[in-house]
């Protein structure tokens, strides 16, 4: 099936929209905003990596190409290496400051209901479980783990799951 460049990359602005207002909408709970979360993603050689995952992701049946694949998986790195809401950002999970601790779990969040509710992928049945499964064995300090915990807790109990689905009605 040959589709059109544009609408990919069309398709994975739309996506990567409802990923940043999915997490804004989390992180607002908490009293907190970040316009710039994921911006690098709507710029090369990051738009057209992540154009073509996010696409066959939410369109079963889609397939990249073993080219397409290798420049996801490089920018893909890339990303987490540069972006500070990511832990491999940190040589130390202790080196990350509380303001990224937030948008991190607002992000995760965000990718949890993504892969839970829109594409139906997500092993983990919950952040506290993708964080205990995943992440828990990282050199976090106590206070962030308890931290990591409480703001989990506090999406999880404020969230009004049926405003956050609206949020993804332009692409489903």
């Amino acid at each position: 099936m040959n589709i059109p460049i544009a609408e990919i990359i069309n398709f994975h602005k739309q996506r990567t929209l409802c990923h940043v207002m999915t997490m804004n909408y989390f992180a607002q709970l908490l009293g907190y905003h970040f316009p710039e979360h994921d911006s690098d993603k709507n710029t090369e050689p990051y738009l057209t990596g992540y154009a073509y995952y996010n696409y066959v992701k939410h369109h079963p049946g889609s397939v990249m190409l073993p080219q397409q694949q290798e420049i996801f998986n490089k920018v893909h790195d890339e990303h987490h290496k540069m972006q500070p809401h990511h832990v491999e950002h940190y040589n130390s999970m202790k080196e990350i400051p509380d303001i990224f601790l937030i948008e991190m779990v607002c992000d995760w969040h965000s990718a949890n209901f993504e892969q839970n509710i829109i594409t139906c992928e997500n092993e983990f049945a919950s952040v506290s479980d993708f964080f205990n499964k995943s992440l828990s064995k990282l050199d976090w300090s106590t206070k962030q783990k308890n931290t990591i915990k409480n703001l989990i807790d506090k999406i999880s109990k404020l969230a009004d799951y049926s405003e956050v689905r609206k949020i993804w009605t332009c692409i489903n």
